[in-house]
């Protein structure tokens, strides 16, 4: 840049087992803990679109390599409120214990464009170069999030980006794993196209492979989280493929320091 949650059911995979020592089981419950914060954290940036509004990122400009050194850059598009709304712009990385305030005073131009009108006081930006389209950058690890919000006195609008996506398509059906701490040991995964309110078959692949169940929703989505099995390595690939006759789509990341 030049310048009331939703919570929902999910399910937790623990891959290897569960201790049965007192100490074990509160190491657990805190992971569980720790897990289902980060799944809320996740859903509520997508899900924070007041009735009556909308937000769309639109890509601008992005260079270097997938995994490595890109950088993207965005302008995003408010429309659906009042034309003299100041916004807040707030986001949540992943290496982030509470949201992060970024920018003070944003304005929405044509169209809807987020931008730094540079006319009063409070709006952002230079006198000198007014009505300034703000690119919002990224530089992405693999599968990483960027949770964005917009917040004024009385509206609260968000979004999540994903720059550098992990994803897989098959038959109608997708599947997405998101990187919801720095070294990718906790992912969100979720997936569209699946018969509503049916339970979906899918096996994770870590240290150890399993299978396991997840319920869709009444839209045919999936959301699901996967702790991969680290055993005795400090790094590794885990993959999750969904086993079903219709479709099985199959994602894979790497865990482990960066």
């Amino acid at each position: 840049m030049r310048r009331s949650v939703p919570v929902v059911l999910l399910s937790m995979i623990l891959l290897g087992g569960v201790g049965r020592s007192q100490n074990t089981q509160s190491t657990q419950n805190d992971l569980a803990q720790r897990v289902q914060r980060f799944m809320e954290i996740e859903v509520g940036f997508e899900h924070m679109v007041p009735p009556g509004m909308s937000i769309e990122a639109k890509e601008v400009s992005r260079k270097g390599t997938p995994g490595k050194d890109l950088v993207v850059q965005y302008h995003i598009f408010v429309t659906g409120v009042p034309p003299a709304t100041l916004f807040r712009y707030i986001d949540w990385p992943d290496v982030a214990d509470k949201p992060l305030v970024r920018l003070e005073g944003i304005s929405v131009g044509k169209n809807g464009i987020l931008m730094c009108a540079g006319r009063m006081p409070q709006q952002c930006g230079d006198p000198n170069k007014p009505d300034d389209p703000i690119e919002f950058t990224a530089a992405p690890q693999k599968g990483e999030p960027r949770r964005l919000a917009f917040v004024s006195s009385n509206i609260r609008i968000g979004m999540v980006i994903v720059p550098d996506p992990i994803e897989a398509a098959d038959n109608g059906c997708t599947l997405t794993a998101k990187r919801l701490t720095k070294a990718f040991e906790l992912a969100y995964l979720s997936g569209t196209g699946y018969p509503p309110n049916t339970d979906a078959h899918y096996r994770v692949s870590s240290e150890t492979i399993s299978n396991f169940i997840v319920k869709s929703d009444a839209t045919g989505t999936i959301r699901v989280s996967v702790v991969p099995y680290h055993g005795k390595k400090k790094e590794g690939t885990a993959s999750v493929k969904i086993m079903e006759s219709k479709c099985s789509p199959e994602v894979s990341w790497q865990w482990g320091p960066i």
